[in-house]
């Protein structure tokens, strides 16, 4: 399912196809993801946070100085980790975020002031930009603004709580690169995270497609399932007529001649949805295929009460796979004798510019430009197509292009009918690149 995203304002919050709906707002796997790489990154701030004081208190003693906006940075921080599992919380956590990094900021700033320590404000500043990047999966845009807090706030305590260093204009730059190198890791990961979201997205939509096209054959192979089962019992009936009894086994001979093309279509489609038809071809001759093809197709022909006109030239030999070349004619013959209520069908074959050219027309209704287009496209992303026998010309096209080969469909004379047209080298060539 293609998911739809958008950020809500100065909360961040993503609504998604695929979230959850939370008091009002739309609750997302991937904030909850996020949420949960921030609480690891909170736990082991606390647990550096306790060792820093430890130390600080071990070196200095319990009056040392700044040591009371330390406590409150662990109390601030604990706090805030604690509310990170409230529901308040997350409607607004890319905020919340911000706005502790903040926090953080000035109070390190007034620790400098009392200790008289520029390392400590560098260092704490420095890092919050950092620890974003690497433990908050808050996009660029939140990335973006925390580096600009961090840099406002450090030139804000360079103004406010100056500390004389000959090393000013160092920090600065380490600064810039801290932020930059932020930046880059944020974009970065932000984009991994699409691909990634891109091809789950397609894996999914391929699967409900591959769903979507089980059910859709299984349709078209139940439907003359049941119609074969009620012509078995209508033959069993003893009152009978030998006229009905010869209608019916034509019938039943129809339906299933259908069903095998159907089958053998819907297994090759896989193949041909990978891009996977690889021909083997062998030196043959296409005269005796194409006639094994006419001679199976005129029996359906005339079970529908068509005639099947064959005009077929003396074709040399030639290297192709002889599977897929009986499978593009028939698959040809199999669409116009479908779509053909009266008249007839005709198959012709010859050689044009050094290719076998394969001309089946029939004498069927008009189709329109946007159909006639459509006759060897792939079916669509629901999996929709003219008819069990329409899938046939997109395998057809398949196999047709991995022999080196090309199809085609125009309008009979007075766009009366239809001509579907194959066409193949008479030597094989390397196969030409599949169009989707």
């Amino acid at each position: 399912m293609a998911e739809s995203s958008k950020y809500n304002g100065a909360s961040g919050l993503t609504h998604s196809g695929s979230g959850r709906a939370t008091a009002g707002f739309r609750w997302t796997e991937d904030d909850e993801e996020s949420l949960r790489v921030l609480k690891l990154g909170g736990a082991l701030g606390i647990f550096l946070m306790l060792g820093y004081l430890a130390y600080d208190q071990h070196m200095f003693g319990k009056q040392a100085p700044g040591m009371w906006p330390h406590w409150l940075i662990l109390a601030a921080t604990c706090l805030f980790f604690g509310l990170s599992w409230t529901d308040a919380f997350k409607r607004y956590w890319k905020f919340w975020i911000l706005l502790y990094n903040l926090f953080l900021i000035a109070t390190f700033i007034l620790i400098s002031g009392e200790t008289g320590d520029p390392e400590s404000r560098f260092i704490a500043i420095m890092l919050c930009p950092l620890a974003t990047a690497a433990f908050v999966s808050w996009g660029t845009g939140w990335q973006f603004l925390m580096a600009f807090t961090a840099v406002l706030g450090y030139a804000a305590g360079e103004y406010f709580v100056p500390i004389e260093t000959p090393y000013g204009m160092y920090r600065w730059m380490g600064l810039a690169a801290a932020v930059i190198f932020a930046q880059y890791t944020s974009v970065f990961i932000e984009r991994y995270r699409r691909r990634l979201r891109k091809q789950v997205q397609d894996l999914e939509e391929a699967a409900r497609f591959r769903q979507t096209q089980i059910a859709t054959m299984a349709h078209d192979i139940r439907s003359p399932v049941a119609a074969l089962s009620g012509y078995v019992n209508l033959l069993e009936e003893e009152d009978i007529s030998a006229k009905e009894r010869a209608d019916l086994l034509g019938r039943i001979g129809s339906t299933a001649w259908n069903m095998d093309l159907v089958v053998s279509n819907v297994l090759d489609y896989y193949e041909a949805q990978d891009e996977d038809i690889v021909a083997a071809p062998v030196e043959l001759d296409p005269n005796q295929l194409l006639n094994e093809v006419a001679e199976d197709c005129g029996l359906q022909a005339r079970r529908r009460r068509l005639n099947l006109r064959v005009e077929i030239s003396r074709l040399p030999p030639c290297t192709l796979d002889g599977r897929h070349f009986q499978r593009i004619v028939r698959n040809m013959l199999a669409y116009s004798i479908g779509r053909t209520a009266t008249g007839e069908v005709t198959l012709r074959a010859g050689v044009r510019n050094e290719m076998i050219a394969i001309e089946v027309t029939d004498t069927g209704p008009t189709l329109s430009q946007e159909q006639l287009d459509a006759l060897f496209e792939r079916p669509n992303r629901n999996g929709n197509h003219t008819a069990a026998r329409g899938l046939g010309l997109y395998i057809g096209r398949a196999m047709a292009e991995a022999a080196g080969g090309r199809t085609g469909a125009r309008f009979a004379a007075g766009r009366r009918g239809l001509i579907l047209v194959a066409e193949f080298p008479i030597v094989a060539q390397p196969p030409k690149a599949r169009t989707p």
